[in-house]
């Protein structure tokens, strides 16, 4: 089954390496522009950049998901770029 995400804004955590970058890079591929957190900021900006060279539209987002202000900002940078951000399911 194919899923379209085309139109949604995504944030994936874990995005820097893993199962978190395969669950960012498959999302992506789905459509989805993607916010890419991690608290590695380094790696969220290489998965990113591997979005962005496939063609998909992503921003990376140094966040630890336990600093409720860093999760703010996750959000804040996803609305200001693309107006919105959708949780996926």
């Amino acid at each position: 089954m194919e899923i379209s995400l085309r139109s949604k804004t995504a944030p994936v955590t874990g995005a820097a390496s893993g199962i978190g970058r395969a669950a960012a890079l498959l999302t992506a591929a789905s459509g989805a522009r993607l916010v890419a957190a991690d608290i590695d900021a380094e790696g969220a900006r290489q998965t990113a950049r591997l979005i962005e060279q496939a063609g998909g539209e992503a921003c990376p987002c140094a966040c630890d998901v336990t600093a409720a202000v860093q999760v703010q900002a996750l959000v804040e940078a996803a609305v200001a770029r693309w107006g919105r951000l959708q949780a996926v399911s």
